[in-house]
Parts: structure tokens; sequence; C-alpha cells
């Protein structure tokens, strides 16, 4: 019995500190800030086109763009969707308060 109760300040303290570092959110997502329209505009190959395009976007450490995966979508459409997010600026992902490289997904109605 004195054993447990030797111990018990020392289970404690730990939870006390994890509740503290709790209330701070441990992963903040990378945020767009800006992106162009995709250009389906006349004598493009996706003119008069319609569908739905989802793309996983890799955002990288500084916020720019790399890899982009095509998860839905005609390959058309997709084409002008990742032009368009090619040019995008993001604000970085965070975990644990440094920037990390995070994926996004992004989808298009067009």
């Amino acid at each position: 019995m004195r054993t447990v109760w030797a111990l018990l300040p020392f289970f404690l303290a730990p939870v006390s500190v994890t509740l503290e570092a709790q209330s701070m959110p441990s992963v903040v997502p990378p945020r767009l800030i800006s992106m162009p329209a995709p250009d389906c505009r006349a004598g493009k190959a996706c003119h008069h086109t319609h569908g739905q395009v989802r793309l996983i976007v890799d955002v990288l450490e500084d916020g720019k763009v790399g890899d982009i995966r095509v998860e839905l979508g005609d390959s058309t459409l997709a084409e002008a969707a990742t032009a368009a997010v090619q040019q995008a600026e993001f604000a970085a992902g965070y975990y644990l308060g440094k920037p990390q490289s995070m994926d996004v997904v992004l989808n298009f109605k067009f």
C-alpha cells in the first residue's frame, strides 16, 4: 500500500502537463490564399465540358505546391484544374508549431 501512495504523485504530474499541451492545436492545415480559376474559355479543350474534379495537392513546408494527384474527374477537366492549382498560393501547414508538408483535397465543379 505504501508503494502505491509513493508513486501517485509521479502519475499525476504528467497528466497535468498533457492537459495543458492539448489546449494548443497540434495540427494547423494549409490554408489557400489565392488561386486563379481554371481556364476553360472558348478554344480550350475543356470548353463546354461539365463535371467534377478532385485533386490531392501536396503543400510544401514553404507553402508552395508540390505533387498534384487526380483522384476523380475527366482528364480534360483535370488538366485545367491542375494548371490552376500549380499557380495557387498557400499558407503552410503546421504540426506542433513547425511547418510541415501536408496534403490538401481540392474539389472543382465545371
